[in-house]
């Protein structure tokens, strides 16, 4: 998914110093709702209502700071109100398939760290849980798909 420029006139470096940047945000946000609901399509799709949603806030344009928080918001906002526990779907490697049966609170914060490759901190913060949540989580998970799955898709620390 890339953005694309409405203006004619050429792009500021400001601008693109900020697509860029959005660009890189989305790759994680994507990452992170495809690991939740194991569906790429429906993944992006979600990504993009809530790219859509983003800038409706109208954010300024060299203020991304605030994008993380409230894009990951937003995309659990989506699938709760949309039913993702309706839309597993059959695209997922197939050793993180098993991360499908967990609830999504535990997918989530899986997405997160395996997906979009958060630290733990960073994870609880986005999900506002307690750090220890999210470490309960992420052993829910590794006993879901195993040490050595686990161990490939979890971010080098």
């Amino acid at each position: 998914m890339n953005l694309a420029y409405s203006q004619p006139a050429d792009p500021s470096d400001i601008e693109i110093q900020t697509v860029m940047v959005v660009e890189k945000i989305l790759r994680k946000v994507r990452a992170f709702t495809c690991l939740v609901i194991g569906n790429r399509v429906e993944a992006d799709e979600i990504v993009e209502d809530a790219l859509i949603l983003y800038l409706a806030t109208d954010p300024e344009p060299n203020e991304t700071d605030g994008a993380y928080p409230h894009l990951i918001a937003t995309v659990r906002r989506l699938l709760r109100t949309n039913g993702a526990r309706a839309r597993r779907g059959s695209d997922l490697d197939q050793a993180l398939a098993p991360l499908l049966q967990l609830p999504l609170e535990t997918r989530e914060i899986a997405a997160l760290h395996l997906g979009a490759g958060f630290a733990v901190a960073d994870t609880a913060r986005l999900l506002e849980i307690a750090p220890e949540e999210a470490l309960a989580g992420l052993e829910t998970v590794r006993k879901a798909i195993g040490l050595e799955t686990y161990d490939k898709a979890a971010p080098a620390a």
